[in-house]
């Protein structure tokens, strides 16, 4: 058998998907990964385009594609950025469970003719495992950096006053999202870097142009320098930099945006020490704590959000507020086992604000609502709570001189309704000085 056979047949079976497209995206090779994917297409795939047997990633495709085409260097995919590319399943080796794939591509250049890149080799590489195991090693750290914190978050409980508490449950409540936060900023710096070096060389050929315009420009009306600015239009890809270039822009732009508004965000929230009274929009206090907890609830649940318009303000402490919110679109999250909907209303009487925050997860069991706001009371597995959410909520609830009500069906869902009256701050001075005096050295 020749080494030519051999290798053809190496490289057929071989654990990664090897797919080769030609400048008009047409499929000139493809080993068994993908055909064994490609069974519904049905008859000769080679000469079909690639863009068209996989529609929903073909904008992905034809940009990296393209990108290799023109720079004529690789470029690559990963999982942690464009997890399925392809809508390829994974099996796992053990259970033989079928779940959707997750992907490394890269793309390299694979005949180049005259410095012209002829064929582009596209390589995906399945690494469900990896990921599972990754996710799973982080939901491990999370859970053991949650266990640690709640224990000694409990014995400061104990020794501390309600104040002491509150903030306490909010530090601990930001350290569960840290993760979570530091996550959603490294997606953005990458993508931005990934464009800025791509820009770079963009500007490089543009360079080349406008030098190659200004020795142009003196020979204008000239037959043979008119050719050779069509050449090299055409050689240097202009058409395709043209285009290519405001959209790199315009995602650096917007991951940087996403950086500063996730920090900002980050920042409002954490200032634990801010609890004046104050005159506070509380729809924008439930739209910061939303983008706080975002990577608590997107993986959960769909947001449902309804706000009554003209809302007027309320005088209280926001920051402990948004504490309450916080605590309960969590619990919103972890009661929903796989995917479900949280809802979210507010709307205002002549005399009070109602905000109501309705999930549809497992539910209450109709011995334990009557306990849920006793301090220490959780149904949570020991190390993943420390009981005192709820129950600091009510309390900032009545400092608020308003309440807390309870509605839940087992397997059906929980919806908690905070009651807060329009009051002026004189109705609140006499509390306000009763909590100063209390902390008096």
């Amino acid at each position: 058998m020749s080494h030519q056979v051999l290798l053809q047949k190496l490289t057929s079976r071989l654990p990664l998907g090897i797919c080769v497209v030609n400048k008009e995206y047409q499929i000139v090779y493809l080993n068994d990964f993908f055909t064994d994917r490609l069974r519904h297409v049905g008859g000769d795939v080679y000469n079909k385009n690639l863009l068209d047997l996989y529609p929903e990633a073909a904008k992905y495709l034809a940009k990296k594609i393209n990108s290799v085409f023109v720079l004529n260097n690789a470029s690559f995919s990963y999982w942690e950025h464009k997890p399925h590319v392809f809508n390829f399943s994974s099996s796992r080796p053990i259970t033989g469970e079928e779940t959707l794939m997750y992907q490394n591509i890269e793309f390299f250049p694979l005949d180049i003719l005259h410095d012209s890149v002829e064929t582009v080799c596209v390589v995906v590489q399945d690494v469900t495992e990896l990921a599972s195991y990754y996710r799973a090693q982080r939901a491990l750290s999370e859970e053991l950096e949650q266990e640690h914190k709640a224990l000694t978050e409990l014995n400061k409980k104990l020794e501390a006053a309600q104040n002491q508490l509150l903030q306490s449950e909010k530090m601990a409540a930001i350290g569960q999202l840290a993760a979570g936060v530091a996550h959603e900023i490294n997606n953005p710096v990458g993508f931005v870097s990934s464009n800025l070096q791509s820009l770079q060389d963009y500007n490089a050929k543009l360079f080349k142009m406008i030098h190659f315009y200004r020795k142009l420009i003196q020979k204008i009306n000239n037959p043979t320098y008119l050719a050779l600015e069509k050449d090299m239009l055409q050689r240097q890809q202009y058409v395709f930099v043209s285009s290519d270039l405001p959209e790199l822009i315009r995602e650096s732009i917007d991951g940087l945006e996403r950086v500063a508004v996730i920090v900002k965000n980050l920042k409002l929230f954490s200032h634990v020490d801010n609890s004046e009274w104050q005159f506070a929009d509380i729809v924008e206090g439930l739209e910061n704590t939303l983008k706080i907890a975002v990577n608590q609830i997107k993986y959960k649940a769909t947001m449902h959000c309804n706000y009554q318009e003209n809302l007027p303000k309320l005088y209280c402490q926001p920051m402990q507020l948004n504490q309450v919110f916080l605590n309960l679109l969590v619990n919103s999250a972890q009661a929903i086992e796989n995917k479900g909907d949280i809802f979210i209303d507010v709307s205002a009487t002549k005399e009070m604000l109602y905000v109501a925050i309705r999930d549809t997860g497992s539910g209450i069991a109709p011995d334990n609502l009557r306990k849920i706001f006793e301090p220490f009371f959780t149904t949570k597995p020991v190390g993943q709570g420390t009981g005192l959410g709820l129950s600091l909520s009510y309390s900032i609830i009545k400092k608020h001189k308003g309440e807390i009500l309870v509605e839940s069906t087992l397997n059906e869902g929980s919806c908690f309704t905070l009651q807060l009256p329009f009051l002026a701050p004189e109705d609140y001075q006499l509390d306000q000085a009763a909590d100063a005096a209390s902390f008096q050295p």
